[in-house]
């Protein structure tokens, strides 16, 4: 079974998406907030981040800059409302993500399966 880390500031998207990734037979860990998405990061083993891209404090780029500074290699699929901020997409560009790491705002739980199940490796789902 697939462990996933969902990382977000908002209370309720964390729990949405918790209940509807362990109905679809995936571990869920829950993050609020970059902060604690990194602590989580540190102490847990996940197959997949899904991570929210604007949170105050610690940004979404901000824990992608440490997965790399720490060599995490993980599948991550972004959560954005708009990446309208062209320093924001180059940022990601220069990471290593493309357009397909990303999940538009709001989410269609059933597309965001989806790309779920295409970044993780088949015996794992």
């Amino acid at each position: 079974m697939a462990k996933i880390l969902v990382i977000d500031d908002e209370y309720q998207i964390l729990d949405i998406l918790e209940r509807f990734l362990v109905k679809m037979g995936f571990q869920v860990i829950t993050a609020l907030g970059g902060e604690e998405g990194i602590k989580a990061i540190d102490s847990q083993d996940v197959d997949l981040i899904i991570l929210d891209m604007k949170m105050p404090k610690v940004t979404g780029i901000d824990v992608l800059k440490e997965l790399r500074k720490k060599e995490k290699r993980m599948p991550v699929l972004i959560l954005s409302g708009s990446l309208g901020i062209v320093r924001e997409v180059e940022l990601l560009k220069e990471l290593g993500y493309t357009q397909e790491d990303i999940v538009t705002k709001p989410i269609d739980l059933f597309s965001l399966l989806e790309r779920v199940r295409s970044k993780l490796p088949p015996d794992i789902i």
